[in-house]
């Protein structure tokens, strides 16, 4: 069986194609700043699950955008581009919310733990 002519059957098989894309750039970007010592072990796995999970969604996104648009090729691929950048923008600035709040209420839980 081919895995891409599989994935690309379905929607949700294209998120998954592109998961595994972008899940694969991040893993290998982030295992070379883990062995130069840039990031711990802990911080590339989360980096690369983050960077998996949004890879999948900008290319599901993009991909039924493009197909919805569906006239000539280059307004497709035009679509693609646009609506994966804003997609995958709009995960990031997700991701560094929630890195936000996660961070913050680690924060109180410290000053917590001191004043008691």
């Amino acid at each position: 069986m081919n895995l891409a002519a599989y994935l690309t059957q379905s929607t949700s098989g294209i998120g998954v194609f592109g998961a595994i894309v972008g899940g694969a750039a991040a893993a290998a970007k982030n295992y070379k700043d883990n062995q130069d010592g840039l990031v711990s072990t802990k911080d590339a796995v989360i980096n690369t699950s983050k960077e998996t999970a949004g890879a999948g969604l900008a290319t599901v996104v993009s991909a039924v955008a493009a197909g919805a648009v569906g006239s000539s090729l280059a307004l497709s691929l035009g679509t693609a581009v646009v609506v994966a950048a804003g997609a995958k923008y709009a995960w990031d600035r997700g991701m560094e919310a929630v890195d936000a709040q996660l961070s913050k209420r680690d924060m109180d839980e410290i000053d917590s733990a001191l004043a008691d």
